[in-house]
């Protein structure tokens, strides 16, 4: 019996492309092949005519616990160029993809939450940034992104304190698009339809004008985190 694939690609209808993280027995905790493929489907959905919107989905109790930690200290680190983390952080997709963040997303999983268009969380969503905890920085659009969407006081209350922040909390901050009164895999399912049903261009257009605007906000952190992260790698060398 063949093992399952880590990343699943599949089709929802005639227009939705389902992006599935699918190492539940790791809680989703991204490698570098899981990266390799995500950059694989997400390319392959955004190149397919027939796709209209993109769903990227995890288990119904973790979308992703972030990075591989035991990979890492193996020196493997998921990221590929020039998409970043994940396949996925600085991934250039002019389609929408919908987050389905159903139980955790911690640390790199919570990024790349935050990488797509719409975050759609379940009931049981939690979010949450620990990296302080294991002397690192989230480096992949945590500390960039998450105080561009909301109050960067909040942003380092969540960034400083690794705590874990409920669906209805991060919704009442705009961290979150939505929850779903059923699993947000559904839910989000049926805002790809929506978006699909709509006049594909327009979607587009609209997806790059705000991204553009973002972009321009998160590209000063992106930048200027190399040198603070940096020092960080070589302080925790020394020790």
């Amino acid at each position: 019996m063949s093992e399952s694939p880590p990343v699943l690609y599949e089709r929802h209808g005639e227009q939705v492309a389902v992006i599935t993280l699918n190492r539940p027995e790791k809680k989703n905790a991204i490698n570098l092949q899981m990266a390799e493929l995500i950059r694989t489907y997400l390319r392959q959905a955004d190149n397919d005519d027939s796709v209209r919107a993109i769903v990227l989905a995890g288990q119904p109790a973790v979308f992703s616990a972030g990075m591989d930690i035991n990979a890492f200290h193996q020196g493997e680190l998921p990221i590929v160029t020039p998409e970043g983390f994940g396949g996925l952080i600085h991934a250039q997709i002019a389609k929408v993809i919908i987050a389905a963040v159903d139980g955790i997303a911690y640390g790199g999983g919570f990024e790349l939450a935050l990488a797509c268009d719409l975050i759609v969380a379940g009931q049981n969503a939690r979010f949450s940034f620990p990296e302080t905890g294991l002397g690192l920085v989230a480096a992949q659009g945590g500390c960039a992104r998450l105080p561009a969407r909301i109050s960067p006081y909040v942003a380092l209350d969540w960034l400083l304190t690794g705590r874990t922040v409920g669906a209805q909390e991060a919704l009442s901050h705009g961290a979150i698009s939505r929850i779903s009164a059923s699993s947000a895999r559904e839910e989000a399912l049926r805002i790809a339809e929506q978006i699909a049903g709509k006049d594909l261009a327009a979607s587009q257009a609209v997806k790059a004008i705000v991204r553009q605007g973002l972009a321009r906000q998160e590209a000063p952190s992106f930048d200027f985190q190399q040198g603070p992260v940096e020092r960080l790698r070589q302080a925790a060398a020394r020790r």
